[in-house]
C-alpha cells in the first residue's frame, strides 16, 4: 500500500477507535497494531506511526505489569481519536503505576549502557508524546497521550512545530471586487498584490506570530474541513516561497503534563446525605 493511500482526508479528523481487552500480555501485540493502524490512518508515517506504538507498548505494558501483580486480569479501554494534526491516544483503567509527573525509578543511562534491559520506552514518553493528561477518578485512571506528526512524516517541513507570521510589511486588508467583499495581500516590497481566497484568508487571519501551524490547521478545518490537511499544507508552501509569510521553529521539549483529581459520584452523594442531614449547605463541612 503507497504512502498516499494512508493519508488523513478531511472527514477521518474526530474519527475514533476503540479496543478494550483484558490487561495481559498476551494481548500487548493487538494492542500495539491497533495503535499503530490507527497512526496510519492520522496520516503519520512510519516513523510517527512506530512512535505511535511505542507509546502504546509502553503503557499497555505498565497496566499488565500491575495486574499481574495483584492475580487479575481486569479490562483496559484504549481510545484512539484522530486530530487535525495527530492522534490521541487515552488508556482508562483501575490498574496503572505509570506516574507522568516522575521519572522511572531507573536511570536513562543505565538502559542506554546496557544495565537495565527494558523501559526505554517509559523515558521516551514524554518526548515522542506532545502532551499527556491524567485524570483520577477513584480507583480509576484515564491516560491520554497526544501526539503529533512529526517532520518526517511531513515532508520537507517540520508543521507541527512552525510559528507563521505575516512578513514585515506585507498587509492582509478588506477590498470590494465586482460588489463582493475580498481579502488583498499587498507587498510593498515586491510591488505586488494578490487577492486571497476563501481558505487563503481564513488561514492569513489566524497568522499572527504565535499560534503554531498545527493550530492554524486545527482552527481551518473546524470551519473549511473539506479544505483538507495536505491542502493548508499546500497553501503555505505557496505563500512562503513568495514571500508572504515567514515561519520560525519552536523547539522540540517534553511534553506538558496534567493531573487531574476527579470526585466519584458515590462520593459526591454521600457527601450531600451527610450535609443534609447535619443541616449544611452540600460541600460545606462545619469548621470550615
Amino acid at each position: 500500500m503507497s504512502e498516499e493511500q494512508y493519508a488523513c482526508p478531511p472527514n477521518l479528523v474526530g474519527d475514533q477507535v476503540v479496543l478494550s481487552v483484558p490487561s495481559e500480555p498476551g494481548y500487548l501485540d493487538l494492542v500495539t497494531q491497533t495503535a499503530e493502524s490507527a497512526a496510519r490512518l492520522a496520516g503519520f508515517g512510519p516513523h510517527g506511526a512506530g512512535r505511535c506504538r511505542l507509546l502504546a507498548e509502553e503503557i499497555f505494558h505498565n497496566i499488565a505489569a500491575e495486574c499481574g501483580k495483584v492475580g487479575r486480569r481486569d479490562q483496559c479501554r484504549l481510545e484512539l481519536t484522530v486530530t487535525a494534526d495527530g492522534l490521541n491516544l487515552c488508556f482508562v483503567t483501575d490498574h496503572l503505576n505509570y506516574d507522568p509527573q516522575q521519572d522511572p525509578v531507573y536511570s536513562l543511562g543505565a538502559v542506554l549502557e546496557g544495565e537495565h534491559q527494558d523501559g526505554l520506552g517509559l523515558h521516551l514518553v514524554k518526548h515522542y508524546a506532545q502532551g499527556i493528561t491524567l485524570t483520577k477518578r477513584g480507583a480509576t485512571r484515564e491516560l491520554c497521550l497526544s501526539v503529533a506528526r512529526g517532520h518526517e512524516d511531513e515532508g520537507a517541513r517540520p508543521w507541527g512545530r512552525l510559528v507563521p507570521a505575516l512578513a514585515p510589511g506585507v498587509t492582509l486588508t478588506p477590498a470590494e471586487r465586482q460588489g463582493r467583499l475580498v481579502y488583498r495581500l499587498d507587498h510593498p516590497g515586491r510591488g505586488k498584490s494578490y487577492l486571497a481566497r476563501a481558505l487563503a484568508h481564513q488561514v492569513l487571519s489566524l497568522v499572527n506570530g504565535r499560534l503554531s501551524f498545527a493550530a492554524i490547521m486545527a482552527q481551518t478545518l473546524k470551519v473549511m474541513p473539506e479544505a483538507g490537511r495536505h491542502g493548508v499544507e499546500d497553501l503555505f508552501e505557496v505563500l512562503i516561497q513568495r514571500g508572504l509569510v515567514e515561519v520560525s521553529q519552536e523547539s522540540r521539549t517534553e511534553a506538558l503534563v496534567e493531573v487531574r483529581e476527579q470526585v466519584e459520584v458515590k462520593t459526591m452523594q454521600a457527601l450531600h446525605a451527610y450535609s443534609k442531614a447535619r443541616g449544611q449547605a452540600p460541600g460545606k463541612v462545619q469548621g470550615d
